[in-house]
């Protein structure tokens, strides 16, 4: 319910409401309109809420991660550029990770061959974390990622998956201006999506991976 899920995260009805809309946060909605909200969703929303401030841009948050993975953040304003330079600056990896959580649209699923779909997707968090950590190996039962054109949901028709809240398939929604190559989406978006993880072990190596990609680019714009 909508109330249970307002408690739990400390924000009214109706941005429970909004965020179920905009599938920042998982539930399914009954024919008579009420909404069920996941648990497991409700979890990793408060695992990553915001705080304090105003929440970052989706354009803000995806140049940001650009920019920590080695990337030129192309088509910001000088001022826009210099604002995200000193959010690097004074910006722990954890509230990174908080601020842009919110960038994209996410939804779950079943699939009926997880590793056939996964074939199709640009591979995020824990289905890509040997690239930020090689003591990792990559999640096969679980699969998370990015798809490489149109929306999600039609990535979902075209692959037959089944809606589920709770399945082992999450699947995010990228901006045009992420022209990844190859399987794997850039250093700095596993490591925010792997962030988002109610798993300790593999949060924590999100958020380690996000704050080397930080000490790394402040000690290259200080010279």
């Amino acid at each position: 319910m909508t109330k249970d899920a307002a408690l739990a995260l400390g924000i009214s009805q109706r941005q429970v409401t909004d965020l179920l809309r905009a599938g920042k946060l998982g539930g399914e909605q009954l024919q008579d309109g009420t909404w069920l909200v996941s648990r497991r969703s409700i979890g990793e929303r408060r695992a990553l809420h915001t705080g304090a401030g105003r929440a970052w841009s989706a354009s803000s948050s995806w140049a940001l991660l650009d920019e920590l993975s080695g990337r030129a953040a192309e088509g910001l304003s000088q001022s826009t550029y210099d604002r995200m330079k000193r959010r690097i600056r004074t910006t722990s990896a954890e509230e990174i990770a908080r601020k842009v959580a919110t960038r994209t649209k996410a939804r779950r699923y079943t699939a009926d061959s997880l590793a056939r779909t996964a074939t199709d997707l640009i591979l995020t968090g824990a289905s890509a974390a040997e690239v930020i950590d090689r003591k990792l190996t990559p999640e096969t039962r679980r699969i998370e990622g990015y798809v490489r054109e149109g929306h999600v949901e039609e990535f979902a028709r075209r692959h037959l998956l089944t809606l589920d809240d709770e399945g082992d398939l999450t699947v995010y929604e990228a901006p045009e201006s992420q022209l990844w190559k190859g399987r794997h989406a850039s250093s700095a978006v596993i490591a925010a999506d792997l962030a988002r993880s109610v798993r300790t072990r593999e949060r924590s190596a999100g958020l380690t991976a996000l704050e080397d990609m930080r000490q790394a680019w402040l000690v290259r714009h200080t010279r």
